[in-house]
């Protein structure tokens, strides 16, 4: 649906209503010293206003789930009301989001904006650092990293910023050697100077690689892979640190460039930026890497 088709379905929905009350001739309140005044209705806010309706991709993610559970209520307050978008394939849905077809998301992280943005011309924008389940190092056949040996297989997300993510995990545990003058966001297999145990990394689609996970000794798994196939986080052997992380793998939220600076995006920042989503969020478990501004 077009943004313009929405803004007149709301202001559509509003006139009926208004009339369908009028219609029913609700009685006035009763007048005198026991009589309470109504309560004042929630300020609408400019953003609402010039945008009131906010269309989302939804998918079982933790970062959409955290969105749904902790943001959008206290949008809702303001006078937004929000449309959800099941849009599966990430490249479908950065090219909705970049044809104005979807008004954000929250499931992708800088690294992967910016690769995509080269390769396909877009201008998407990340807006906002916000909650990130880490990337880590999963059992396969073996239960501990202290087993590995020779030849062992990994698999890992065959995208390519969650490939250089991988590589980078894999480099910081000691197990490879990445060569010198190379972004850690960059990385490739051919970036590899050391190999010592000859390890055999195997690229895969991410969303494949958790239920093949006895197919090989170790697995890596992206916050989200894990999340959506029930797999615990505690299970992890080894992941992303708070310290360690670089800033481009924190997730995003993600909006078409040309409006980044529209009300609506900054009202979606202060929400995150809130008191009550920082409430929210002692709530939610202690496994999410934060950026700064909520730690």
């Amino acid at each position: 649906m077009s943004k313009n088709l929405r803004k007149l379905f709301v202001f559509t929905a509003v006139l009926l209503l208004a009339g369908a009350l009028g219609a029913c001739g609700a009685p006035a309140p009763a007048a005198g010293p026991a009589s309470q005044a109504p309560a004042a209705e929630a300020e609408i806010s400019p953003g609402a206003q010039e945008h009131p309706v906010i269309s989302y991709r939804r998918l079982p993610t933790a970062s959409t789930d955290l969105f749904e559970a902790g943001i959008i209520p206290i949008l809702e307050k303001q006078g937004y009301q929000f449309q959800p978008l099941e849009i599966t394939d990430p490249i479908q849905r950065e090219t909705a989001l970049s044809e104005d077809e979807l008004d954000m998301h929250v499931d992708a992280h800088t690294a992967y904006i910016n690769n995509f943005n080269r390769e396909q011309g877009t201008e998407l924008a990340p807006v906002l650092a916000i909650p990130t389940v880490p990337t880590g190092v999963y059992p396969g056949r073996k239960d501990n990293l202290a087993d590995i040996a020779a030849g062992d297989s990994i698999a890992f997300p065959d995208d390519a910023s969650n490939e250089a993510r991988s590589l980078y995990l894999l480099s910081n545990l000691g197990l490879l050697t990445m060569r010198e003058g190379i972004e850690p966001t960059e990385y490739t297999l051919a970036d590899i100077a050391e190999n010592p145990l000859d390890l055999d990394l195997v690229e895969l689609n991410g969303s494949t690689i958790a239920p093949a996970y006895d197919d090989f000794a170790y697995i890596i798994l992206r916050g989200s892979d894990a999340y959506n196939s029930g797999t615990d986080f505690k299970t992890a052997l080894a992941t992303e640190t708070q310290d360690a992380i670089l800033p481009d793998n924190l997730m995003q939220v993600v909006v078409n460039g040309p409006h980044k600076d529209d009300l609506w995006v900054r009202d979606i920042i202060a929400a995150f930026q809130s008191d009550e989503f920082k409430a929210f969020l002692r709530s939610e478990g202690d496994f999410w890497i934060l950026p700064d501004y909520l730690r």
